[in-house]
């Protein structure tokens, strides 16, 4: 036995352009794994030879209203019904019965909301499983845009049980859908909300691949700084110690003598040397120090950075564990929940062969009464045949005479044997 699956959505202006897109195939959906766009070419409008523009009908059935008063911004400008089953039905029917029992449920539907009211009928056959997506303008009887009035609670359940009604009337064996209780938790995510939900998954997926990828490109640059500060330091230590060496050369010294007779010119000539040498080293130390400086500076922003980004992850991280749990227990719930369906299938195949069974005997049973029935009948008429050739002309009939009847040998016209 398969269900009926009957959704149906409130669109506002700023989503019309983006549900014509999907159902139309305008181009390519990043959200829905489920299409196989080389059978695209499968999916048909019922309504509409050719694309449509949503919005342009949407205001054109407006204009023709004359409202009174201006739409509200948030109003609901477009609503849309999806009918479907389970795959293993459609593929059961073959593609003509398919096409005719959308082509049933949209009649229904097109009877149920105006149809002047209607948008679109696409069946969309490149997915998982065909689904009819019929949009209309929630205009009610009296002329006014408004999808609440429409669709109550009460009209909702009178849809859902209907159209079955309706399809079985029309020879397609499809039971109502299970209803869900008012009230009651919601247990697993309708199509759009799971398809949502795991999209926001894949990119928070992605998100984490790329915060890794900038983690450890940063890493790789911290630690090329890490080795050029290390080859500054262990050069500032050089350049350190033969300044160091040269102010121990000139403490050791109280001033330059002048050449004289009893100053030699090479004593003049190796002071000269020792100071040069301090200044050579004093510069160095002193461009060491600065970008030393500024490698540490260097150095500190990008431990800032790479903090904020390990926070980043973190949290990304953290929200990729808590949609991972939440996608697990929908697929749970669902496993559960078509387990249930598939007990709920068994229990009503189980009964419909039972009462089958039982209906079979009862039909063996009346053809044995009636085979009985026509035995006896046809006993008691050879019977009546048979008084009928034994009573002497002229005689009473059969049922006027005594009930101990005559000696056979004694009857007039009648011997025994052949």
């Amino acid at each position: 036995m398969s269900l009926l699956v009957l959704h149906m959505d409130k669109f506002k202006k700023e989503a019309v352009r983006g549900i014509q897109s999907h159902n139309q195939r305008e181009r390519k959906s990043r959200s829905n794994p489920d299409i196989d766009y080389r059978r695209s070419g499968l999916n048909f409008d019922l309504q509409n030879a050719s694309p449509v523009n949503y919005q342009r009908v949407i205001n054109a059935r407006l204009d023709s209203l004359n409202l009174k008063k201006s739409i509200r911004h948030d109003a609901v400008y477009m609503c849309g019904l999806i009918v479907s089953s389970d795959s293993e039905y459609f593929a059961l029917l073959g593609e003509a019965k398919t096409r005719a029992f959308f082509e049933m449920a949209k009649g229904f539907l097109e009877r149920s909301v105006g149809p002047e009211n209607v948008i679109a009928a696409v069946v969309h056959m490149d997915e998982k499983t065909p689904h009819l997506h019929f949009i209309h303008v929630p205009v009610t009887a009296d002329g006014r845009l408004n999808a609440n009035k429409i669709y109550t609670r009460e009209s909702l359940k009178k849809l859902q049980s209907e159209l079955p009604r309706y399809l079985q009337s029309r020879g397609f064996d499809i039971q109502r859908g299970v209803e869900q209780k008012p009230g009651a938790v919601k247990k697993h995510l309708d199509t759009r909300e799971f398809k949502q939900q795991q999209e926001s998954l894949n990119n928070l997926k992605t998100e984490i691949v790329e915060a890794g990828h900038s983690l450890d490109s940063i890493q790789k640059e911290v630690a090329n700084i890490q080795r050029m500060k290390a080859a500054e330091s262990a050069q500032l230590k050089e350049v350190s110690r033969k300044a160091q060496e040269a102010e121990n050369i000139l403490r050791q010294e109280h001033g330059l003598p002048q050449p004289g007779f009893f100053v030699a010119k090479a004593h003049y000539q190796q002071a000269l040397t020792v100071i040069e040498r301090q200044k050579q080293a004093l510069a160095e130390k002193t461009l060491v120090l600065e970008r030393n400086r500024h490698l540490e500076e260097r150095q500190g922003k990008i431990d800032q950075k790479i903090a904020a980004i390990e926070e980043a992850a973190a949290e990304k991280i953290h929200q990729h564990e808590e949609a991972l749990k939440a996608v697990k227990a929908e697929l749970r719930r669902r496993e559960e929940s078509h387990k249930s369906l598939v007990e709920y299938s068994n229990r009503v195949l189980e009964d419909y062969r039972r009462l089958k069974a039982e209906d079979e005997t009862r039909k063996k049973e009346a053809r044995a009464r009636e085979a009985i029935e026509r035995i006896q009948k046809h006993n008691e008429e050879a019977r009546q045949r048979a008084n009928e050739r034994l009573a002497p002309q002229g005689t009473v009939a059969p049922h006027q005479q005594s009930t101990s009847p005559p000696e056979p040998e004694k009857m007039a016209g009648f011997t025994l044997g052949r």
